[in-house]
């Protein structure tokens, strides 16, 4: 018995066209969703979101409006209230986060509510404290000198919310790695844990810092070993292929932040990047202009090359950019930098 296959269905060309159209016509509304939902033109959605009764929605909505950049300047108000007064420590600090890529000024507003709380009666306040501080990163280097006191703080899960948080600021180094550097021998394991991972991704590993990371190779809980071992891995921060690396990343939009303040924290050792972060003084992000200046006010004397640069931003639109500049012209003219105390030699256990 012979069996046929049935013919394959042809379309006419009608047929076709109306499938084509349709098509197009479905990705011309995904197109017009998609430019809806992104960008400045999501921020009235977005604000209304942060106003939700699900704290997942507030963080996500903070998220997105992070990424928006200065042109969310209409959420700063409602950033704020979420920062310093919403009941979920998760929401207060991605709106922290997300105010020091918007408003530099209101980041600092953030800084100044959550300092007082570092000494507050409440563990939780002081827990929360150091998170929000630690979200807004290398904005809240005037709350270094506070956070440094409070690595003594009777309770372990605050020493370890301020070590993070000191890690995330970054700047100055030097106290910040000396503070980091005790923790390292603090009797506390979730301490010693919270140190050597800053070290191992987040913090330069300055000279200081190899023997008692060396000292944790032998440590008791293997994690803590890993991660020294992956600390001491890391390019030291005079390698100089690693400053070139970290040249070439300020070219890329997505790593600038990272990149400058990477090189921050390197001091007179990151010179050899001058010529790639002078012209991010004039970038259009505030944080990526103050970021610069920082990185150049780290390097002392050795940024001289940049003091034409610095001297025109004196005027720079952004109050906090202009005290950077200002920190960083005294710096490489006088090598003079922002008194910081020293960090306490030993953390309780």
């Amino acid at each position: 018995m012979t069996t046929t296959s049935p013919s394959p269905t042809i379309l006419s060309s009608r047929e076709i066209g109306l499938h084509l159209g349709g098509l197009v016509l479905f990705l011309g509304l995904l197109a017009l969703w998609y430019w809806l939902s992104t960008g400045a033109r999501a921020v009235p959605t977005l604000i209304e979101m942060l106003k939700d009764d699900d704290p997942s929605t507030r963080i996500v909505a903070a998220e997105q409006l992070g990424l928006v950049g200065p042109a969310a300047n209409a959420a700063v108000p409602a950033l704020l209230a979420q920062a310093t007064r919403d009941g979920s420590q998760h929401a207060n600090t991605t709106a922290a986060a997300a105010l020091k890529s918007i408003d530099l000024t209101a980041a600092r507003l953030v800084m100044t509510h959550f300092i007082p709380r570092l000494q507050d009666p409440d563990v939780q306040q002081r827990r929360t404290a150091c998170a929000v501080l630690g979200s807004l990163g290398p904005v809240a280097k005037p709350a270094v000198v506070s956070l440094l006191a409070v690595t003594n703080d009777p309770d372990e899960l605050v020493r370890r919310n301020a070590l993070t948080s000191l890690a995330s600021i970054g700047i100055p180094s030097a106290p910040i790695a000396a503070s980091l550097i005790a923790g390292l021998r603090a009797p506390s394991g979730l301490v010693r844990h919270s140190a050597v991972a800053q070290f191992a991704f987040t913090t330069p590993v300055p000279q200081e810092a190899e023997e008692p990371l060396t000292s944790l190779l032998a440590d008791q809980d293997k994690a803590i070993a890993g991660l020294a071992r992956s600390a001491l891995d890391k390019p030291r921060p005079d390698d100089t292929s690693h400053i070139q690396s970290l040249s070439l990343m300020i070219k890329q939009s997505t790593a600038r932040d990272y990149a400058l303040h990477q090189l921050a924290q390197l001091g007179s050792s990151a010179s050899e990047a001058l010529p790639a972060i002078v012209p991010m003084l004039q970038d259009e992000q505030p944080l990526v202009r103050y970021l610069a200046a920082e990185a150049l006010g780290a390097m002392g004397p050795a940024a001289k090359e940049a003091l034409s640069a610095l001297r025109e931003q004196q005027q720079d639109t952004d109050p906090v950019v202009r005290a950077s500049v200002g920190e960083a012209l005294k710096a490489i003219e006088t090598g003079m930098t922002m008194p910081t105390e020293p960090a306490s030699k030993g953390l309780r256990q």
